[in-house]
């Protein structure tokens, strides 16, 4: 559990950086910037919750009669429902962000998406073909955990950054423990590129504090 409180840690000053970074830029004026201060709140509401468990689990005095493998699986469940609900939270803040980003810059599309503008990011070039599908698999593993519990409805291996999750019709995705945190820290990242994107005149480079290929 510990490496989950390191990851919800380093998506907790990634976006901060990040936010200082387009505020400094921009005097103060890029409306993007707003969604990683929302981030770094969420991650490190997060972070809290991770610690607390861990202390809770690692402690001397156990507040549950349960044997070790019954321990482990208690540990797992409440890990991967904590990350899959700040993923969600980070997905939704992103979304928000790229539309109201999006209309500034005179898009007018009354049924804007998150996909449709990383969509149109691809045909204005301004966005790999292997970024773009990036972010489809990762609106779509949002989609699955918001609406059908993270069962999938179709057969695929997903690799997003470093991470490889496995989906099968019917099933749960299958990924390593972190999943779910490491897919909020890859879209916030990801989010950040794309800002960048849209704003050429910001040429500096945020360092991320360590790399997603954990």
């Amino acid at each position: 559990m510990f490496d989950l409180v390191e990851r919800a840690d380093m998506l907790m000053e990634e976006s901060r950086l990040f936010s200082a970074i387009l505020s400094e830029e921009s005097g103060g004026k890029d409306s993007g910037a707003q969604a990683f201060s929302m981030i770094h709140n969420k991650s490190m509401i997060t972070k809290e919750i991770l610690q607390f468990y861990y202390r809770l689990w690692t402690g001397g005095v156990r507040k549950y009669d349960i044997d070790e493998e019954e321990l482990n699986a208690e540990i797992a469940e409440r890990s991967v429902y904590l990350g899959k609900m700040l993923f969600v939270d980070v997905l939704s803040t992103i979304e928000h962000s790229a539309k109201k980003v999006s209309r500034q810059d005179g898009n007018n599309d009354t049924q804007l998406s998150l996909r449709a503008i990383m969509d149109r990011s691809l045909v204005e070039g301004r966005m790999t073909i292997d970024r773009n599908r990036e972010w489809n698999d990762i609106i779509t593993m949002r989609n699955l955990a918001v609406h059908d519990n993270s069962i999938s409805d179709r057969s695929k291996r997903c690799v997003i950054g470093s991470l490889s999750i496995s989906m099968r019709p019917n099933r749960m995705m299958k990924g390593p423990l972190h999943t779910f945190i490491e897919l909020a820290r890859i879209s916030n990242q990801y989010y950040y590129e794309w800002l960048r994107s849209k704003r050429p005149s910001l040429n500096s480079t945020a360092p991320v504090s360590k790399e997603t290929t954990k």
